[in-house]
């Protein structure tokens, strides 16, 4: 008797899972692929083709550093770091904690302008960013610094 009852419960319920399964195949068959970017290859670039392209050596993920003097300027919505001595030198800060507060630290004091710094480089599709650990406002030096854009 037990078994009966079993092969009936399968004989209603493996149609109904059947239908089901095929039903969320074919909503997922359905789906358009993403839009492309416009001008955008089929493959990645890796990121020593980039530095080939752009004749830019890049700094290895993970490398720390330490005392280093910088100073920020806004880039768009993200953060950009000069290293005091050497103008040319930017890298684009990651968002964290630190910078945060170095960031409300410049917007109540604007003359605090240089800082000492210490993190890490990470890179990203070719680029290298800052990832910043701790920071200390530094007395200034004597190099010339550009304006804001």
């Amino acid at each position: 008797m037990c078994c009966a009852k079993m092969f009936r419960l399968t004989l209603v319920f493996l149609p109904l899972f059947g239908v089901l399964l095929l039903g969320g195949f074919l909503v997922w068959a359905q789906r358009p692929d993403p839009p492309t970017q416009p001008n955008q290859e089929s493959r990645p670039i890796a990121p020593s083709q980039v530095q080939q392209t752009l004749g830019v050596k890049r700094i290895r993920e993970g490398t720390t550093f330490k005392n280093l003097l910088v100073f920020f300027r806004p880039a768009g919505d993200r953060t950009a770091l000069y290293i005091a001595n050497d103008n040319t030198k930017r890298f684009t800060c990651l968002e964290n904690l630190e910078l945060e507060r170095i960031l409300t630290a410049i917007q109540e004091k604007p003359e605090r302008e240089y800082w000492r710094i210490e993190g890490e480089y990470t890179e990203f599709r070719g680029e290298n960013y800052v990832f910043i650990r701790r920071a200390m406002v530094a007395s200034v030096p004597t190099v010339s610094v550009p304006s804001a854009p």
